[in-house]
């Protein structure tokens, strides 16, 4: 019978229902061997991606414009003031910064490789990459970030449990800030919004928070985590139990990880704060936490089975929520446009263009960890 570790590791126990000395074979996550599909695609696949990004930005610009009419969009434009551009820059570079510094604490968690800065700046640009390939709840980002670590020395259990662990730990972070902006807004303290908007987030929140903490909890967690049956849906579960105890093992006692939970806030404030400055450059009178309810309303769009990274979702979902929060609609596209320049466009570039690099960097991930190499793909999986 297999048991889990707080890391998602899978080790043999005995089965006590078979008798003393009989344990059932596992597949240990650390042997060497196996293989992982690899996340490269095309030259040609990277090219068209960028096309289309592009004339979904140009169309979704112009059609905003429109319903907001060119002359206020002009107009908004013309006061824009150069000064919060730059710390639109600086914020977001923290912000990715942040990013990049939860990523290296989760994967080094309990015993995991510790990958050298710039190693872990390329694996987060290769999982961008990927994302904008295949963006519904970061899918494409996540396969890549998985092979990437199977390459670092990981084995396939263990890759696992961090890449759902990482993602978890992240969306948890961005729904205790959306919850306490629900929660402000609500109390009507400095910005007014329907209950339409606030509510999901005050209800919705704890229910998801409660329903995690409880299919994780102890031995149930640890069954459901190994209970992977038949079928595609035990499996799904399986996973994602085993991201869910992982997360809790990165956040909790006794051993919790400052870098992966202060990363992830870093993140998330510094993005936040980034849409912010966008909107006061334009001169928006807009509080703080109104653009977090605003900014967390419009990143559910990334559940949508939208290619290139959710682009144009989350645009027009944010542009929406911040003129129900009373911002003019010249001065919400200005500012959301703004701030996608940073978001979106600004490791958008470099993050294919390490994507299409991802068979190097994996070559590079097995041999700054030591990972024997795997003759099926010719790097590292131990």
């Amino acid at each position: 019978m297999a048991g889990r570790d707080r890391a998602g590791n899978v080790s043999e126990v005995q089965d006590p229902a078979a008798g003393p000395g009989n344990t059932e074979p596992v597949d240990d996550p650390y042997r060497p061997g196996g293989s992982a599909a690899s996340p490269a695609v095309s030259t040609r696949t990277i090219v068209l991606g960028i096309l289309l990004v592009v004339v979904l930005a140009v169309g979704l610009v112009l059609l905003l414009g429109k319903l907001a009419g060119y002359e206020e969009v002009l107009a908004a434009l013309e006061r824009a003031n150069p000064q919060w551009l730059l710390a639109c820059l600086v914020l977001e570079v923290t912000a990715l910064t942040g990013y990049v510094m939860s990523i290296r604490g989760v994967i080094a968690y309990d015993g995991g490789p510790l990958l050298r800065p710039v190693s872990s700046v390329r694996l987060w640009l290769a999982t961008v990459g990927g994302t904008r390939i295949v963006s519904p709840a970061g899918a494409g980002g996540m396969a890549v970030m998985f092979w990437l670590l199977r390459r670092a020395g990981l084995g396939s259990r263990a890759s696992a449990a961090r890449v759902l662990g990482f993602n978890i730990l992240v969306f948890a972070v961005f729904g205790g800030w959306a919850f306490v902006t629900a929660v402000l807004i609500a109390l009507s303290l400095g910005q007014s919004a329907p209950l339409g908007i606030t509510l999901p987030w005050i209800i919705g929140v704890p229910i998801i928070g409660i329903a995690a903490f409880w299919v994780s909890q102890g031995r149930r967690g640890v069954r459901l985590s190994t209970d992977t049956g038949r079928g595609w849906l035990r499996k799904a579960l399986a996973g994602a139990v085993t991201g869910l105890m992982f997360a809790r093992s990165v956040l909790g006692p006794p051993h919790p990880d400052g870098r992966a939970f202060g990363g992830a806030i870093v993140y998330w404030a510094a993005d936040v704060a980034c849409l912010w400055a966008a909107l006061q450059a334009v001169g928006a009178d807009v509080s703080l936490h109104g653009v977090g309810l605003a900014y967390a309303t419009a990143y559910v769009a990334m559940l949508l089975p939208l290619p290139t990274g959710g682009y144009g979702a989350i645009d027009a979902a944010a542009t929406f929520a911040l003129t129900v929060l009373g911002v003019p609609l010249a001065e919400a596209v200005v500012g959301v446009v703004v701030w996608r320049v940073f978001n979106f466009w600004l490791p958008t570039l470099p993050g294919l263009v390490e994507l299409a690099r991802s068979q190097g960097l994996g070559r590079r991930l097995a041999n700054e960890n030591g990972a024997p190499e795997d003759p099926a793909t010719g790097a590292g999986a131990r």
